[in-house]
């Protein structure tokens, strides 16, 4: 006769069509919690205080070892649509923000930023542990990992949402319920379920506007029911819970690929679940819905802040800020797989195992696809200025008096009416233009885009000479001899004159002679110019 099959307990014997008690002194093996794959609180709970909702997690993790369903993903799962967060088109120094932390796979709050660099990217100051502060040289505006976008508290009590329950990669409706000190969130589920101290970062806004939304809510809830109310045959109580030992019963005698019970029991014993514990099915319900996915999250690639970028036939050069393996340095990269711009110019260049980002103006050299040489972009540089800060390439901004402004580091490009009714283009200090003495140069224009040429500056701003000027254009072609705002040499019938560059288009080349009024100004190319 086989030797009888005893729960891991001992309590319990398989009679072949059912578990009975188990005779006296005939126990079977026992449970050695020291054996137990999960120690801690989860063996402690499920073994000695019976917590359905430890025993469950113990049953998740069995299910997972035995390949019945898939582990939690490596990523946070897309969540399902919701509103985009709006991104400024610049952050000042002190701005409070977000940063998405690759390493975390979230936004973290309390950060600060604490400088501009030159390509267009920012130096922030990230919150580590305790009084620990860790600042993160280059990051650009967006919102994929590597990223800063506005710090606002996101939820507040009452709002609806959609939650990733536990990390498992589904979300979930409910509603919040409160926050914490710490900016996490107490949730209380539509199906009854709680789950306290969630991170904003498993949370999404519930758009109950959108038929979208709604569909996938529905959905979700009638796939989380639908084994819900399979389970509670087994609930003659209607508790909410079953036995262990009734849920083996489950994995082993019902559907089209039971389990030898052998299997079973081995994972619920070196998991320290006994079969007179019970299980919350609906947690399990919850786990199973998210664990039915045909697809696991890959994982996203590294992003590596890099300036003074080339490229270089199929693989892209520059100084990283701070690459993972290789640290702070020049880098030459392995073949360039693609590379996308967004609406601020800023570069996403994806290689076999990292995307490099970089800034506006963080190229070297542009490349011909650069939206800088697109020429309906609205991008704008400033060539010449005397006040330095004001030179650079110009990124589309928010409005004044009905038009876009434009923006570079502290200094914005802009058209204001005077109270008068005229109307005057600036460049001015974004930080300053509600006090005097906040503006380098104007040039009165009703024009929709800023004037190339008429910069000025006089009692009531403060740039100093030479005048700027301002071209729809991006970086200037590295090979180009000479640039706006250079004093030269200028050829005029036989004879050189001293003079300066005020525009530039392709190898033409607007001057005005020194000493001689703007009738004089003319173009001329490269055969009529010299260095001075």
């Amino acid at each position: 006769m086989a030797d009888p099959l005893f729960s891991p307990d001992g309590k319990w014997m398989w009679s072949g069509s059912e578990w009975i008690p188990a005779p006296p002194g005939e126990g079977g093996q026992q449970l050695n919690m020291q054996d137990s794959v999960i120690g801690g609180d989860v063996v402690h709970n499920t073994v000695v205080n019976n917590d359905p909702a430890a025993v469950t997690t113990a049953v998740i993790a069995a299910l997972q070892q035995m390949g019945m369903v898939n582990p939690p993903p490596a990523t946070p799962a897309s969540p399902p649509p919701a509103l985009e967060v709006e991104l400024p088109a610049a952050f000042n120094v002190g701005d409070h923000v977000e940063y998405h932390s690759p390493t975390n796979a979230r936004w973290l709050d309390r950060c600060k930023v604490v400088g501009i660099n030159d390509d267009g990217t920012y130096r922030i100051e990230v919150p580590y542990q305790d009084s620990i502060v860790q600042t993160k040289h280059a990051v650009v505006i967006g919102s994929s990992p590597g990223t800063i976008r506005p710090a606002s508290p996101p939820f507040k009590a009452g709002d609806r949402v959609l939650v990733d329950w536990k990390r498992y990669g589904h979300y979930y409706p409910g509603r919040i319920a409160s926050e914490h000190e710490d900016h996490t969130f107490l949730i209380h589920f539509d199906d009854g379920d709680v789950e306290d101290n969630v991170e904003w970062i498993r949370i999404e806004p519930l758009l109950e506007d959108s038929a979208e939304v709604q569909a996938y809510v529905e959905n979700v809830t009638n796939e989380e029911q639908e084994l819900v109310e399979a389970f509670r045959i087994f609930d003659k109580n209607n508790t909410g819970t079953i036995s262990a030992r009734e849920y083996l019963r489950i994995l082993t005698e019902i559907g089209d690929n039971p389990i030898p019970v052998e299997d079973v029991l081995n994972e619920f014993t070196d998991l320290g679940i006994e079969l007179d514990s019970e299980i919350d099915y609906r947690a399990l319900a919850k786990f199973m819905v998210a664990s039915d996915q045909e697809e696991i999250s890959q994982p996203t690639k590294p992003e590596v802040v890099i300036h003074d970028a080339v490229i270089e036939g199929d693989t892209l050069s520059g100084y990283a800020y701070h690459h993972p393996k290789l640290g702070e340095g020049q880098i030459n990269s392995s073949a360039v797989v693609s590379i996308t711009y967004d609406e601020r110019a800023t570069a996403r260049v994806e290689t076999q195992n990292t995307v490099y980002v970089i800034g506006p103006t963080g190229w070297k050299e542009t490349p011909p696809n650069h939206p800088f040489n697109d020429a309906d972009n609205q991008y704008y540089t400033v060539q010449g200025a005397g006040t330095s800060k004001c030179n650079g390439t110009y990124l589309p901004s928010t409005e004044f008096d009905g038009v876009p402004s434009y923006i570079n580091g502290e200094v914005l490009l802009l058209r204001w009416r005077m109270g008068n009714g005229d109307q005057w283009w600036y460049l001015a200090n974004r930080n300053s233009l509600d006090r005097k003495r906040g503006d380098y140069y104007r040039v009165k224009s009703s024009s929709d885009t800023p004037p190339s040429t008429g910069w000025i500056s006089d009692d009531q701003t403060e740039g100093v000479e030479p005048y700027p000027s301002v071209g729809h254009t991006g970086n200037p072609p590295s090979n180009n001899p000479f640039s706006v705002g250079q004093h030269v040499k200028i050829e005029w019938k036989g004879q050189w004159w001293d003079g300066q560059i005020l525009e530039t288009n392709g190898d033409q080349y607007r001057i005005t002679y020194t000493d001689y009024g703007s009738e004089w100004d003319e173009w001329v190319d490269t055969s009529r110019l010299n260095s001075t």
